[in-house]
Order: C-alpha cells, then structure tokens, then sequence
C-alpha cells in the first residue's frame, strides 16, 4: 500500500515490539500455573474490566464492525443490547460461584457440581469452538498486513501467528490483562481520530453524514417484527442474544478466567460492571464509524473492496495522517495480539488443568506444569493458524466467531444453569442435556429458518429440559455434594460457623461489600432500558 510510508512502518514496528517486551517483563518472575492462568489473583478489577473490553475492541472488532455499520448500519447493535442484563446476571449467579469454589477453569466446577464425564465433555467443547474462534481472530490481523504491505495473506497469517504464539508463551495472564489496558486506549485513541478525518471529509460534516445514514436507513435499529427468520430483530438479540453472551462472559474459559483473576468477588463484580455499562457505546462507536465510511465514499466513489473486513483498514492507510495511520494499525496488531494471548492462554489452562493434569501427570511439580503449559500453548497456535487459512471465507470476522460459538454456547449455558439452578439435575443428565442441546441447534440450523441468534435460546432450553428429564429417571445427588454449590445452598452451617468465628473480620468485611453491590444488577437492568431509548431516539432522526 503506497501510502503507508516508512514513517508509518517505524511507528508499527517499535509499537509492536514495545508491547511485546512489555508483556515479556510479566512472565519473568512466573513459578507456577496460578501465576500463569490467573496472575496470583492479584490484578485489580478496573484492569480486568479494560481487559476484557479489550477483547471486545480486539481486531476482530476494530475490523468487523466498520464494515458491519457500511453494509447495514445500526442493525446489529441488537446483538449487544443484552449486554447490561448479561452482566448483572452473572454478578448474582455463576461467578460468585466459580470464585468461591477457587477453580482454575469454569468446568472444574462442572466437576464438583456433576462428574468427570461433564467436565470433560464441556471442556473439550470448550477447546473446539475458541479454538475456531481463535483462527478467525488470527486472521482479521493478518488481513490488516496483506492490506498496508500487499502481501500475500497466507505470509501474513504465518508472520503474525509466530509473533502472537512467542508473546504468549512468555507472557501469561498478566501479560493478557495489562497489555488489554494499554491497546485498550489506543484504540479509542485510533476510533476518535478516524472519526475526525470522516467528519472533516464529509460534506456538511457530522451533520451531512448523518443525513446520509438517514436516507440509506441506516439508523434503523430496533426491528419488533415477531418472525422468527429476522436475524437482527430486537427479540433476536435479547432472548438469543442474552444466552450467546451469557454462556460466552460466564461460561467460555477465555473470558470467565480474567474474572477470577480479581483479587477478591467484590472486584470480581466490579469488573464486570464496566463491560457492562461500556459495551454498548463501545459497539455503537464502531458501526458509526461504518455509517461515516458510508457517506465518505458516497462522497469519493466507491471503495471498490470485496471483503468489508477491507474497508476501514483501507481507509486508515490512504487518509489518515503519516504516522497516525502507523499507529492505528500497531493499535490493530497489539488488540490482536491480546486477544489472541488470551485466547491461547485459556486454551493452554483448559488443556493442562482439565485433561494433562487430571489423566495423563496427575502430581507432576507446579514447574512441570508450567512448561506443559507453554508447549500447549504453542500447540494452540499452530491449530489456529491452520484454521486461519481458511477463515477469508466465512464473512464478517466478529459475526463468523459468533456463530462458531452459536453451535455450543447454548448447550454450555444451559449445563450451567442445570448446575446451579435445579438440585434435582446429576451428572447422567447434564451429560446428556449438553447433547441434545448441541442436536437441536444442528437441527435449528439444517432445517429451520431463523435468525441464528435464537440458535443460543433454543440449545439452552432444550438442555436443561433434557438434563432435567434424564435426571429424573437416576439417582438424586447426595445432599452433601450440592453443598455450597448450589443457588440458595450455603456450606455446611456448623463449619461456616466456625469458620465465621475464626475469621470475622474477614467475614465482616466480606458482608459489608456483597451490601455494597446489591444495587449494582438492577442498576444494570435499567442501563438496558435507557440503552433501547437510546436507540429509539436515534432512528428518529
């Protein structure tokens, strides 16, 4: 690409290996699995929230949205209207649980709640869909280098697959959760002076620009039609839309680790408040910038790409200012090379705690573990690399990953729910559940027509339905087993008890915060009405 100059490479280049040391520094004085999947436990609640807003910003968003909001503006924003209420269940549900439990990954908890069979089950499920996912996110960063150097695309995935496998495999989570903070900003920093060029380029300005996205229908976002077949109807994206999101923050290992990285359930909860509350102008600030691109080219002609994945990438090149277009791809490069750390992250703690550890090195030393999880970390980069090859033609980046995860998130959700949820559901049932769930999203897709948002709803219902009807027909869970485990079951009264008079200041203190966030989910419940206002008031112009 002609126009990103010398200048520019410069910017790119000290950019990216700035980060890479960066992220390099915490890996030093690592000696254990707890430091490298969960950070000793230490990081505090804003970085964790930054993080994972980061990973919402990641390249895949940077990329896929711009294009998302050119093609039909405002419409997808149905996707991520759940978001508020997603949060403010998890806050009062799964991750007070996966804390308390102290595990490393969600489906230990399976483990303690059910059996080996489940855990395992949603574990490898696990490992299957971020592993595709993972791809998809290696390929978006790839496809921003093919565009600025030409190069060949197949160049670019190998380049940046080796980049991204040797930063995780010395950073950990840590490194994942500081580095997020940083591109964090950059982005921000990229999306406003991006918006600033379009604004300043486009006739009548913001104003004028609007306009143009009011004539095309742009605007529109709030779709009420009751048919099934509508992809991005507002029933779409809170009912299939709240279980995608759900089962992807509170039961996908690459998300619900950062959680449990806070350094107690209090900061655990507050970190999820910021996803909460920022996601959705996050999301809206990226489809603006596509409704921008729109009446930019409606101005210049057309853009003439065949991948929308293309267009913001292209425009930062040939328009921005020397030197700032560099660092807004370094800022592309860095979010992807934080999403994809902390998705191999996760898929090395999955591999090593969920399979390695538990049937093939049962009481290897913590310094044993740590290499294995190195090596399964560069295992998962190779996997996903190959998948990358071939996720040019799936469509829009952040939608391909969405789907990816549509085919199990709701039979993952749905054993949570069994899980925490209904005493009476045991091991023989969620297994179970998880198939059918899975079943019937296959069958949803292959034969009937509807939006695949409902994809999640339908794999959710049918696995706690199912889960609870073969659970009916075996044995009930012993009593003692669902002990602190179970919604609305404490552990055992005479030993919390004693455990309350031990450490009572402990305990008072703890009281004092769960007080202190009680408000905070039906706060979030009304952000998701002011959200649809919003909304409201914007296809109005």
């Amino acid at each position: 690409m002609g126009n990103f100059t010398i200048i520019d490479f410069i910017v790119l280049i000290v950019y990216v290996l700035g980060i890479a040391l960066f992220g390099a520094y915490f890996g030093k004085n690592q000696k254990s699995t707890k430091d490298y999947f969960l950070g000793g436990r230490s990081i505090p609640w804003w970085a964790v929230g930054l993080s994972v807003m980061a990973t919402q910003a990641s390249a895949i968003t940077f990329i896929g949205a711009p294009g998302w909001g050119y093609a039909g503006g405002l419409e997808r924003m149905n996707t991520f209207i759940n978001v508020p209420l997603v949060m403010a269940f998890l806050m009062v549900t799964i991750v007070p649980f996966f804390y308390r439990t102290e595990v490393y990954t969600a489906y230990e908890y399976l483990e303690k709640r059910f059996d080996t069979k489940t855990r395992t089950l949603t574990a490898a499920l696990f490992l299957v869909a971020r592993g595709l996912a993972t791809g998809v996110v290696l390929y978006a960063p790839a496809l921003v280098l093919s565009v600025v150097t030409g190069w060949d695309i197949n160049v670019t995935i190998i380049l940046m697959a080796v980049i991204a496998v040797a930063y995780t495999v010395l950073g950990g989570i840590s490194a994942v959760i500081w580095t997020d903070v940083i591109q964090m900003f950059v982005l921000w920093l990229g999306a406003g002076l991006a918006i600033f060029t379009l604004v300043g380029n486009i006739p009548g300005g913001f104003a004028g620009a609007i306009a143009a996205g009011s004539e095309a229908g742009l605007l529109q976002s709030l779709d009420f039609s009751f048919d099934l077949s509508v992809e991005y109807s507002i029933w779409a994206g809170v009912l299939g839309g709240f279980f995608l999101h759900a089962a992807y923050f509170g039961t996908d290992q690459s998300q619900i680790q950062r959680v449990l990285t806070s350094k107690s359930l209090k900061e655990s909860k507050m970190s999820l408040i910021i996803s909460g509350l920022f996601m959705f102008p996050q999301m809206l600030l990226f489809l603006f910038i596509g409704i921008l691109l729109f009446a930019f080219y409606a101005h210049v002609g057309d853009p003439n790409v065949e991948n929308l994945n293309e267009l913001f990438p292209m425009f930062v090149v040939n328009y921005l200012p020397v030197g700032i277009s560099g660092l807004i791809i370094a800022g592309v490069f860095a979010a992807a090379m934080s999403s994809l750390d902390s998705a191999l992250n996760s898929l090395s703690a999955v591999s090593i705690r969920d399979f390695y550890a538990k049937f093939f090195k049962k009481d290897a030393s913590e310094i044993h573990y740590l290499k294995a999880s190195r090596w399964a970390t560069v295992f998962w980069g190779v996997y996903a690399t190959i998948f990358a090859f071939f996720a040019g033609n799936l469509g829009p980046v952040i939608e391909t990953v969405n789907k990816i995860g549509s085919y199990f998130y709701g039979a993952l959700i749905g054993v949570f729910l069994l899980a925490i949820f209904i005493r009476r559901a045991n091991g023989t049932g969620a297994f179970a559940g998880i198939i059918a769930g899975m079943i019937a999203v296959w069958a949803v897709i292959n034969f009937a027509n509807i939006s695949w948002l409902y994809n999640n709803l339908v794999g959710a219902i049918v696995s706690v339905v199912v889960g609870y009807a073969v659970s009916l027909l075996s044995e009930a869970p012993e009593k003692e087993k669902l002990s602190g485990l179970v919604y609305g079951m404490a552990d055992d009264e005479v030993q919390d008890a004693l455990k309350q008079r031990q450490a009572s200041a402990e305990q008072i203190q703890e009281e004092a915060d769960e007080k202190s966030m009680k408000k905070w989910p039906l706060l979030m419940v009304g952000y998701f009405f002011i959200t649809i206002i919003i909304l409201y008031f914007i296809q109005l112009i």
